[in-house]
């Protein structure tokens, strides 16, 4: 769950939208702008991407590859090994392995941006700073690379590295540097915009998954 939190809080922070910049450095501005434009424009949209774990403590290393579906905030998040659906209002985390959903509600105690990351597209000067560092070749491609760093100081991330296509204006990579020796790296392998979705693509349905445990963990149940 823990790295489904992450891998969301990326896509989410990195293919979303990025108002109220402030003039902090007008080159990472105004790429960021444009990517925000590009992915804005796209919705809705699909991305298949590869997640990296690295621990540098004992120097082990995780991956796998993931698809993620979006639609202003509702979303549904599939990995090798699990399943997040979220309408908005109710997340469902799917484990196939142990045939179980869990149900809950979005924690509104909880403003960090791991929690609810879509808070904030609606002030994201008073989140991040940010710096253009310079360009980098990989695979052929320029891309832009620019660097957030978090205002509040007790995040438990200092930075979080974009690469960014420079020919597209797209993602093509993200490293997200954590306080306590892990560093997480999205890289977008595949995007699909304007895609068609239907409502209950957001929705975990109990049909779909005949002799599925529903475990219901919302403090107020509807």
């Amino acid at each position: 769950m823990k790295y489904l939190i992450y891998i969301f809080s990326f896509l989410l922070i990195l293919l979303r939208v990025f108002p109220g910049l402030s003039q902090e450095d007008p080159e990472a501005e105004k790429i960021l702008n444009r990517l925000s434009e590009q992915t804005r424009a796209s919705e809705p949209f699909r991305v298949t991407f590869h997640f990296t774990a690295i621990n540098l403590q004992d120097n082990s290393k995780s991956s796998f590859t993931g698809e993620l579906t979006l639609q202003g905030k509702k979303y549904h998040l599939k990995t090798g090994d699990s399943e997040i659906f979220f309408d908005g209002h109710t997340v469902w985390n799917y484990m196939p392995d142990v045939s179980e959903v869990n149900v809950l509600n979005p924690d509104p105690e909880d403003h960090s941006f791991l929690a609810h990351p879509e808070q904030l597209f609606s002030d994201y000067r008073l989140t991040f700073r940010y710096h253009f560092v310079g360009l980098n070749q990989t695979d052929g491609k320029e891309l832009q690379v620019v660097d957030l760093y978090p205002i509040d100081l007790k995040e438990n991330y200092s930075r979080i590295r974009l690469q960014i296509n420079k020919k597209t204006g797209m993602l093509f990579s993200a490293r997200f540097f954590g306080k306590d020796g892990m560093q997480y790296i999205v890289r977008i392998e595949k995007t699909e915009p304007h895609i068609k979705v239907k409502p209950s693509t957001f929705k975990f349905r109990k049909a779909d998954h005949p002799g599925v445990e529903i475990v219901d963990l919302r403090e107020s149940k509807e």
